[in-house]
Parts: structure tokens; C-alpha cells; sequence
């Protein structure tokens, strides 16, 4: 009896790994993958708008490059999700000061089906900040 629990277990830690678990990496190399809305800001409003909205909904900042226009962001688990990771890419669109924003929401577990899609909440706070092209 024993021996069945143990191999039932292997199975489904086995199953888990297989399923593949997502990086703030994986969500950076899937660029040009997520949803993209360009914004009547400027890059450097845009910037500087982003941690207080990503902190209004409850998301961490794990890294940052405004060189690359690049922000990782995570989510940690919860009662309903394992976490999310997320991509967000900020670049200068036009010269009238409009900028280009690109959510990419991986969940943390490849099998986590009640991860949240962190793209819309992202862009609708984005979106009463700043009015849409």
C-alpha cells in the first residue's frame, strides 16, 4: 500500500514538472505574444505611471530596464493561482509622444488554469490614466 501511494505521488509531481513552470524569462522572451495598446503618452510618463498602477493591483516589480522599456512582474501564489509572471514592454511610438505598451501574462504552473490574465487589468488601469490611440 505504501509502495502504490509513494508511486502515485511520483506520478503527479512528475506530471507537474512536465507540465513546465514559467519564468519572468519565458514571459520576456515571448514578446510580440501579448495584448498591445498604444497610449497618448509620452514613454517617460508612461514609465513612471507603471509601479503605481502595477501596485494598485497587488503585483511586485522584479525587475526593471528602462534602457530596454522592459519591466518583469510577479504575482505569488494564492488560494486560486500557483502565480504569474509578467512581461511588460514600453516603447516610443511616433514623435508626438505616444507610447506602446505590450502585456505578456504567463502563468507560473503550465497546469494553473485559474491563473489570472494580468493584461486587461493591466491596460483598463492604463486606460483611465491615459486616453488610447
Amino acid at each position: 500500500m505504501r509502495r502504490r501511494a509513494f508511486l502515485s505521488m511520483l506520478a503527479g509531481a512528475g506530471a507537474l514538472a512536465a507540465s513546465g513552470c514559467s519564468t519572468v524569462a519565458d514571459a520576456r522572451a515571448d514578446r510580440g505574444t501579448g495584448v498591445i495598446v498604444n497610449y497618448v503618452a509620452p514613454f517617460d510618463q508612461m514609465w513612471s505611471a507603471l509601479p503605481s498602477v502595477l501596485q494598485e493591483l497587488g503585483l511586485k516589480v522584479a525587475g526593471d530596464n528602462m534602457a530596454e522599456g522592459t519591466l518583469l512582474v510577479e504575482h505569488g501564489a494564492s488560494g486560486f493561482s500557483w502565480g504569474e509572471r509578467v512581461a511588460i514592454f514600453v516603447e516610443r511610438i511616433g514623435t508626438k509622444g505616444h507610447s506602446r505598451v505590450e502585456v505578456v501574462s504567463k502563468n507560473a504552473v503550465g497546469v494553473n488554469v485559474t491563473a489570472s490574465d494580468w493584461a486587461p487589468k493591466i491596460h483598463e488601469k492604463l486606460g483611465q490614466r491615459f486616453r488610447r490611440l
